[in-house]
């Protein structure tokens, strides 16, 4: 644990219904690539089936409502710097991207993440070492 101070994204995504927190955590250290290990926890902070959503969320999310609207907290921490605003907001984009399963984006800068041509999504090396 790093005595420097973690930086912390909330997102609320759409995903299947069956998705369970282990597996999230999995998709964004496998989205993060060698940046896996700035990624302190993932957190689910409120669950709420899609079904149970007003249209205008649904429509926001770009959601289904056979599935679930999760709010989830990213925090990360470098052992050895802090990080810039900027950094923590192509992480969480990355994230975001491997995450989130609806049709509408809210990406934390006014373009989703590039990623090169073949490469996985959510996989691009966001050159930060």
């Amino acid at each position: 644990m790093s005595a420097l101070p973690p930086v912390r994204r909330d997102l609320s995504i759409a995903v299947a219904a069956e998705d369970r927190a282990e597996d999230l955590g999995d998709r964004v250290r496998t989205a993060l690539g060698e940046d896996a290990d700035l990624v302190e926890s993932v957190e689910i902070r409120h669950e709420t089936p899609c079904a149970q959503l007003p249209q205008q969320a649904l429509a926001r999310l770009g959601a289904e409502r056979h599935q679930k609207n999760l709010l989830v907290r990213l925090v990360l921490r470098p052992l050895d710097r802090t990080l810039s605003d900027a950094e923590a907001n192509v992480l969480r984009d990355r994230a975001y991207a491997a995450l989130h399963q609806g049709t509408e984006h809210q990406w934390s800068g006014s373009q989703p993440p590039q990623r090169k041509r073949g490469e996985a999504p959510g996989s691009r090396d966001s050159g930060f070492r």
